[in-house]
Parts: C-alpha cells; structure tokens; sequence
C-alpha cells in the first residue's frame, strides 16, 4: 500500500512477483501493463537493486516487446541519484513502476527516506500500478527477510535491524537471517520471494511464528499476488502464493546459531492462479 507516516493505504494497484527471467514472467507483465492501461502508459523501470545499465536496457526492449510504447529507465544506481528531482519527476508522473531485481539491502540504503521515494509514494497514491517482484516485492511489506538463502540460513541465528554499514551493499552472510523495516507498501504484511526456487519454505514459516502479528505471504518465481485500491487480491501466474498466518496458539523458538527451526500453530494457505481474497482477510488471525 501507499506509504506515509501513518501506514495507510494508497490508491493504486500493488502488484508483487516472486521473480524469473522476463520471458518467463510474460503472461503476467502482459497482465499487469493492461492493468495498468495498456500501451501508452507511461512505465519506469527502477534498477537501483541491481545496477547496471544494461539491466535498464534488457527491461526497455522487453517491455517495448510486449508492446508497451513509453519505456523510460530511472538511473538510480547511487544515494546521489535519489536526490535528483529529474529522476523524482520522471517516476511521480508513471503510470506503471517497475521496481526490479537485486539486493533487497541495496534498495533500501539507496532509495528510502529520498526524493525518488517520495515520488514512487506520490505515484501510487495517485493511482499508479507499482510493480516489485524479486527483491522489489521482499522491500514491500513492514519487514524483510534478508539475505539467507535455504534451510541452513536458519541454523545461523536472527540478526534483527537493518544491515549495518560495515556488512557493504553486497551481504553474503547466507547463514545468518536478517530482518528489517520495509517500505511498507503493504502494512500489515511480510513478502518473501523465490520461494520453491530458493527453497525458502523455512524462513516464511519462521517469521510466522517469530512475528505473528504480521501475515507472511510467499511467492514462486513467475507468480504476483495483485492488491487492488479496494483491497481485494488476486493471484496471476503459473506458481503458488503461500500465507502464514498466527492462530491463537502459535509457538516458536527463536533460531539459534546450530539449532534448527522449531514453530507450532501456524496456519499455511496456498493459492494459485485465479485465487481471490482481500487484505482484510489474510490480515484476520486464524481461528
């Protein structure tokens, strides 16, 4: 949802992909550039997560593919960027923006509490369609999971806050998880991504349980949970969504560096393509 002070909500559509490559995730970048209104929609693609130019020139021509005739790259790539009003200017007047892959941790060092924030949130309140998949979707919610990969990323213990500056853009402590704030775009939530691919299973169902007073949801790689303005939801794509939600009688031993995961009263959906909820409902603690 839209970011302020307050958490509320915005007015445009979130749409949230677990990742893939860009031919594998057609089906639901056409889906969302209609969403968003079709052709002309002005689309800017945001690569600060992984900063490369030719990132930006890959997304131009794919889009461009899909038929989409306004493609513009932001080129936030360092802290300075997001304090340029011409890179601001461009992503407040999208109508579709593309946050992409990378280091969730790099996003937001570079981007948070910065102009070129500002105007993504400004956009989305005004009714843009603001699209993150990979680490663009795990940045969405009030917490990250960050940056283990696998089950043996449980076994390191939790380094809770965000990354410290000695630990570099590039954190490759797979065996120690961390969480952060997010830009909650979506109070309430957590957001994992690749999450059959990275086999990422353990750490969903371990803030679950740490932290249930936020609803976990997971996403496959060429899948996106859709969040609309009216807070219905819906699933587009080939993979699953997965939510971990608290029941009253939930329980869970903090991870400790050696000791594997131990979580009991979790309640675990799984939807698929054409599922449909709201916000209210994956927020409402099980019974």
């Amino acid at each position: 949802m839209g970011r302020d002070e307050s958490g509320g909500a915005g007015s445009g559509t979130l749409v949230l992909i677990g990742g893939g490559d860009y031919e594998q995730s057609e089906p639901v970048d056409r889906f969302v550039l209609e969403l968003a209104g079709g052709a002309g929609t002005p689309v800017v693609f945001l690569p600060t997560a992984r900063p490369s130019q030719r990132m930006g020139e890959k997304f131009t021509a794919y889009y461009r593919s899909l038929g989409a005739r306004n493609v513009r790259v932001a080129p936030v790539y360092e802290a300075e960027d997001a304090r340029n009003d011409d890179n601001a200017r461009l992503l407040r007047e999208a109508g579709l923006i593309f946050i992409g892959w990378g280091n969730d941790s790099r996003l937001r060092q570079v981007v948070m509490h910065t102009p070129v924030h500002t105007a993504i949130d400004e956009a989305y309140r005004g009714g843009a369609v603001l699209v993150g998949t990979s680490a663009g979707a795990r940045v969405a919610g009030e917490l990250v999971i960050s940056p283990a990969n696998g089950p043996v990323g449980l076994r390191g213990g939790l380094d809770e806050g965000p990354p410290r500056a000695d630990d570099g853009l590039a954190l490759d402590q797979k065996t120690v998880l961390q969480i952060w704030p997010g830009f909650n775009w979506l109070p309430g939530f957590g957001v994992d991504a690749h999450l059959a691919e990275w086999n990422r299973y353990g750490h969903l169902l371990l803030m679950g349980a740490l932290r249930p007073d936020l609803t976990w949801i997971g996403l496959d790689e060429r899948t996106a949970l859709v969040v609309y303005p009216s807070g219905e939801a819906e699933v587009v794509g080939s993979g699953n969504v997965l939510v971990a939600r608290r029941t009253p009688s939930v329980q869970a031993v903090r991870p400790r560096p050696g000791k594997a995961l131990e979580a009991r009263g979790l309640r675990l959906d799984v939807l698929s393509h054409g599922s449909r909820t709201t916000l209210e409902e994956l927020r409402r603690p099980c019974v």
